[in-house]
């Protein structure tokens, strides 16, 4: 005998056992459905407190990533006022990279929102949603740009007086 039909003989048995004893305690066979029921909405809640509490966090990056968003179109037009178009295109893709990144988070939050209760069993909530960092590099090179700015502005009011 094969381990496969092994385990469907004894799964067949325990079924039979099973049938057998809820016939003769009438009683229990509904203790048992109720007790599942049980189980089973309990399960549901827990993935319910789950997926809110993934959906707070949600929004509240959100709401951060969109302050950063309109940070880095800010420092995209300054950056072409100060003429370094290339610092400029970088802030322009960090802020691009930052809306997609968002609009990933828009969409999971939507799709929580549209659950139905028996679908909250079946959907695992996810974590770790955080604001799109910008790169080491693009900060340093921002940092570097504001110095800039700032010298050359003293210099401007050097020269005036």
């Amino acid at each position: 005998m094969t381990s496969q039909n092994w385990l469907e003989d004894l799964n067949h048995k325990l079924d039979t056992w099973l049938d057998t004893w809820l016939a003769n305690h009438p009683g229990q066979g509904t203790l048992l459905e109720e007790d599942e029921r049980n189980q089973a909405k309990s399960a549901g809640g827990r993935h319910w407190v789950q997926l809110r509490q993934e959906a707070q966090q949600l929004r509240q990056v959100l709401l951060q990533q969109g302050e950063a968003i309109g940070l880095w179109r800010q420092r995209h037009q300054e950056a072409l006022a100060g003429r370094n178009s290339t610092l400029a295109h970088q802030c322009a893709d960090h802020e691009h990279r930052c809306r997609r990144e968002g609009q990933v988070m828009w969409e999971r939050l939507e799709r929580i929102g549209s659950l139905r209760p028996e679908e909250w069993c079946i959907t695992a909530a996810q974590g770790g949603w955080r604001v799109t960092e910008a790169p080491v590099s693009l900060q340093q090179a921002w940092s570097n740009f504001v110095v800039e700015q700032e010298l050359e502005e003293l210099r401007r009011q050097g020269g005036k007086g």
